[in-house]
C-alpha cells in the first residue's frame, strides 16, 4: 500500500504536525491560557487518540515494509 504525498511530503508527516498542534492546543486549554469549554478539551482528546493510532500505524507500516512512499 502506498502512502499519499501531499504538497511534497508524505501523509504521516502531516498527521504528525497536526497531532503536535492539537497536543499544544490541549496543553493551552488545560493551563487555562485558552478559554475553551471542557467539552472541546474532551473531544480533542479523542481526536488525539485516533490520530496517534493512525500516525503510529503508518510509521510501523513504513518501518516494516507494509507501506511504501
Amino acid at each position: 500500500m502506498k502512502i499519499p504525498i501531499i504538497l511534497g511530503q508524505p501523509l504521516h508527516l502531516w498527521l504528525g504536525l497536526l497531532l503536535f498542534s492539537i497536543v499544544v492546543f490541549q496543553i493551552l486549554v488545560a493551563k487555562k491560557i485558552l478559554p475553551v469549554p471542557f467539552i472541546w478539551h474532551r473531544r480533542m482528546g479523542y481526536v488525539i487518540l485516533v490520530l496517534a493510532v493512525i500516525h503510529g500505524f503508518m510509521a510501523i507500516g513504513l518501518y516494516n515494509g507494509i507501506f511504501i512512499l
